[in-house]
């Protein structure tokens, strides 16, 4: 029941808001690989959550325009702020692994924030 907006780029996240993951995983070809290329995606947060993210169309709803990998997470609302620490590993059907890690500078961070997201009225 949060007003949004949703979708929407951004780096800084409120308490019991919802965090959104877009993940496109390439291969050495540059070609997109799906849920019949890889075993998993897993989104790996600092305090050791691993978060399952999933191959599919999107907007989920009505015709996709896209595919690819994702998953959200709501913030807890005893969460600590500040940086949000996370990694992505992609693992494919053979059990090898590769790893994303955004920028280690604190601007480009996730940050979790004070307060909680606006509800619909």
């Amino acid at each position: 029941d949060q007003a949004g907006p949703f979708c929407v780029l951004a780096n800084q996240f409120k308490r019991k808001e919802a965090v959104a993951w877009r993940i496109r995983v390439l291969d050495q070809t540059g070609q997109q690989m799906d849920d019949m290329t890889l075993k998993s995606v897993v989104v790996e947060l600092s305090d050791g959550q691993k978060l399952n993210a999933k191959f599919g169309g999107h907007p989920p709803r009505g015709t996709p325009t896209d595919f690819f990998w994702s998953l959200h997470w709501v913030i807890p609302a005893d969460y600590p702020t500040g940086s949000l620490v996370y990694k992505v590993v992609a693992t494919d059907l053979d059990g090898r692994t590769q790893t994303w890690e955004p920028f280690k500078r604190a601007p480009t961070q996730l940050t979790v924030i004070a307060g909680e997201p606006t509800m619909k009225q």
